[in-house]
């Protein structure tokens, strides 16, 4: 059975790999793509999903980056490994999404206002916004699913990047296609559109991944969770104290455990053994667990008096 698991894990983590790459390869082709074929029809709206896509090739970039460098082990200078560089690349693609939302936003805006009659762009744009559509949800549902597996910030990020291509690529189609019956104001008004969803994702990404820099706990079910397995332990009486944070991809934890005052030293590392043990079969990527016994004298105190 564990040979199951260990061999389910390793492929994960190589279909997490492949799918970094996959990603990148993705983005680069619909940005040369949707550029040649914005530059062809005169498509506002697609010129700014090509804008898009151009992002992404930096994204990806920096995610094979972080993913790279977050695999290193921990030394004397970074004690507790280099998990975090995950969120600093994930504030970086929140970032640069963002910048790539203002200015598509600002760019819309301005034709917008501009009362000079543009003629459609034609309808070979359609089939570019189409396949676009196509290619960005089959890069997510690749790279969700490896984000998922191996609890990637980063890699993550850039999935969720991706389903936003994928969704800013649909008002792209149909204001494209309003164009050919003559609403020619809904080109840049699809451009518009696109730059606000991609601005909402960059602030989302940029809200998780900045709390992940400032040691934020796990989830709440996740801490209950971990406090029922505890307290449930032979041996361990109540939790004092436990305090939860994320280290890129792993979990880390540190509490300590009230015991019997009359139990041994080593009775109490063996309790503290089993803890560990427990958590580290159920919890996944929790991997660092310290835990600190204490003799529960306030309850023994209590059922003297």
């Amino acid at each position: 059975m564990v040979d199951k698991i260990a061999k389910v894990d390793e492929r994960c983590k190589r279909c997490a790999d492949v799918s970094k790459w996959c990603g990148l390869t993705g983005n680069i082709f619909l940005t040369l793509f949707k550029g040649y074929i914005a530059i062809l029809t005169g498509s506002l709206a697609l010129m700014a999903d090509a804008m898009h896509s151009a992002a992404d090739i930096l994204v990806s970039t920096v995610t094979i980056t972080s993913i790279t460098l977050a695999k290193r082990p921990p030394n004397k200078a970074h004690p507790y490994g280099y998990g975090k560089i995950e969120f600093f690349g994930g504030v970086f693609t929140g970032t640069v999404l963002l910048v790539g939302a203002s200015f598509i936003v600002v760019s819309a805006i301005c034709h917008l206002l501009n009362c000079v009659p543009k003629p459609p762009p034609h309808f070979v744009a359609l089939g570019a916004a189409a396949i676009s559509i196509v290619v960005n949800e089959a890069l997510y549902r690749l790279m969700i699913c490896g984000a998922r597996r191996v609890n990637s910030a980063s890699l993550e990020a850039e999935a969720l990047d991706n389903r936003s291509d994928a969704f800013s690529s649909i008002p792209v189609f149909f204001g494209i296609l309003g164009t050919q019956f003559g609403f020619t104001s809904l080109d840049p008004l699809a451009a518009l559109f696109v730059g606000i969803m991609v601005g909402r994702i960059a602030f989302g990404l940029l809200s998780k991944n900045i709390n992940g820099l400032m040691d934020t706990p796990l989830p709440s079910n996740e801490i209950k969770h971990i406090r029922e397995m505890v307290v449930a332990t032979a041996g361990v009486k109540d939790i004092d104290y436990l305090r939860t944070r994320r280290m890129g991809r792993l979990y880390m934890a540190d509490m300590q455990i009230l015991v019997n005052p009359k139990t041994t030293v080593k009775k109490s590392d063996a309790i503290a053994a089993e803890v560990r043990s427990a958590l580290r079969r159920e919890i996944k990527n929790l991997e660092d667990i310290t835990i600190v016994c204490k003799a529960d004298v306030e309850k023994q105190e209590e059922q003297t008096h």
